[in-house]
């Protein structure tokens, strides 16, 4: 049986690039037969996904989030595969949220060799990704850990712009600039309007002043930031926060203490929500990001949904 690689090497600043050439010499010790897809930039991971008819050769996916995020939009809006196909991923990037909430290995040989022992026993693992439907342009996308507006788009957007970020890489520690990039973009940052509707319990939430919203599938956004505690990648539900702007910089600044210490729920401009199909709708442009990438400053009319991938994690 053969593998089939597909490796971002520019991921974590490089990382991805050393922790392939780590496994492929153990590959090549252990006579493990395999080919490899190297990216040639954003977007092409997805693209050879999206034009390739693919064998039965098991995917193996290594970069970040974002590398994760192009090969699953790749297989799903692939119309030549007659069924989903299975995908594993070797985190290699500077956030790694995805690997952080299943405590994934950070070791690419050790993750291997887990990899490869469940496609041995053909035991995968079922996740809820998410759908987004965007009404404005009909154009579909998907999701595997999280959907923001507001300040959280606008920090990565940010945190991927900053050089720090790309020397914080070198040291394993790009999860940081995260944090530095908060403090740049609460100067930018304004209260917008938002409806978000929980299509499936006929409620919705109205605010004039939201400040961040969040849809997940796990616990983690921006490196580690545990922004839904009690989100649940097998629970067939989104986890939502939306925040309200706080009425002072000081309560500004606690309630992002509060969100690094785990317990911004008792806030009173904190709403946790959870459902399984969303509508959000937004009448400001705003940035917004899919698994750390982060699309353009737009107004949001968008129509989100769980449904279930195979991993082998």
């Amino acid at each position: 049986m053969a593998y089939s690689f597909l490796v971002n090497p520019i991921a974590g600043n490089g990382v991805a690039k050393q922790k392939w050439q780590k496994l492929q010499r153990y590959l090549n010790e252990q006579s493990i037969a395999y080919r490899v897809f190297y990216s040639d930039g954003p977007g092409g991971i997805e693209n050879k996904l999206f034009q390739s008819t693919l064998d039965q050769a098991p995917v193996i996916v290594i970069g970040g989030d974002g590398t994760l995020h192009e090969a699953l939009n790749g297989l799903l809006k692939n119309k030549a595969l007659n069924r989903t196909r299975p995908i594993a991923y070797i985190s290699a990037g500077s956030g790694n949220d995805f690997a952080r909430s299943h405590q994934l290995s950070d070791y690419p040989i050790q993750a291997f060799k887990r990899i490869n022992h469940q496609i041995e026993q053909n035991y995968v693992t079922l996740l809820d990704i998410g759908k987004c439907l965007d009404e404005q342009t009909s154009e579909i996308s998907y999701f595997v850990n999280n959907l923001g507006i507001g300040i959280d788009a606008t920090t990565v957007a940010f945190a991927n712009q900053s050089k720090i970020k790309q020397w914080l890489n070198r040291y394993h520690l790009g999860g940081f600039s995260y944090f530095l990039a908060i403090f740049q973009s609460l100067q930018q940052q304004d209260a917008f309007d938002a409806e978000v509707v929980l299509q499936d319990q006929k409620e919705s939430y109205c605010t004039n002043n939201a400040f961040l919203i969040t849809v997940s599938n796990q616990p983690y956004f921006g490196g580690g930031i545990k922004i839904l505690p009690d989100a649940s990648s097998v629970d067939g539900l989104f986890d939502i926060v939306l925040v309200d702007r706080p009425k002072s910089l000081g309560r500004l600044i606690w309630l992002i203490g509060a969100l690094l210490r785990g317990n911004h729920y008792r806030y009173s401009e904190v709403h946790h929500l959870k459902s399984a199909r969303i509508g959000l709708r937004s009448e400001i442009k705003e940035y917004s990001h899919l698994d750390g990438e982060v699309i353009p400053a737009r107004k949001n009319v968008l129509q989100l949904s769980t449904i279930k991938y195979p991993f082998y994690i």
